[in-house]
């Protein structure tokens, strides 16, 4: 039997959900990856900064630059960690026709099946779209803002070095 205009329709209309859905995934996965960096960069940060002598941290800290620094920094990371989980969280996504509906056409024609579930997934697949557009600005939110932060946290670490061969009398 060949294939029929509906046919390439349908199936064009499903294959495009589901690389929706495999670019929904590869998203979370990359936010997850980006929330885990931050997570590490935090613990790292505060592990040296406990491990650090208390009298030089003072020091370090009692600094405007530092102070304005690792504030603009905690604000950032807060920035940070709202756009990649807003990019990660759950958003209903639409997989197509629901075998329910499907399961009462089970004796019609084929091409009238599919006739009938067109307009199904085109809301599908519109759907879809607008939920990913979401998600792909909020990761691209995320990324930038990162980038932003670690450009910060590296003026800020260069600005404790300058800090250090101060006070070591360098």
């Amino acid at each position: 039997m060949a294939e029929t205009g509906m046919d390439f329709v349908y199936d064009a209309g499903l294959k495009k959900i589901d690389e929706q859905l495999k670019s929904a995934e590869a998203l979370d996965t990359k936010m997850g990856v980006l929330v885990a960096f931050l997570g590490a960069l935090i613990a790292g940060l505060l592990a040296a900064l406990l491990a650090s002598d208390t009298t030089k941290v003072r020091t370090l800290i009692s600094a405007r630059i530092t102070q304005v620094g690792f504030a603009a920094t905690a604000i950032l990371f807060a920035g940070d960690l709202y756009f990649a989980f807003q990019a990660f969280r759950m958003r209903r996504l639409y997989s197509g026709v629901r075998f329910q509906d499907l399961v009462s056409w089970a004796d019609e024609d084929l091409q009238d099946t599919k006739r009938a579930f067109v307009p199904t997934l085109i809301r599908a697949v519109n759907m879809n779209e607008q939920a990913l557009k979401v998600k792909q600005q909020n990761a691209l939110r995320a990324v930038w803002l990162v980038f932003v932060t670690l450009l910060v946290l590296l003026a800020v670490t260069i600005s404790i070095g300058v800090e250090l061969l101060k006070h070591s009398g360098g």
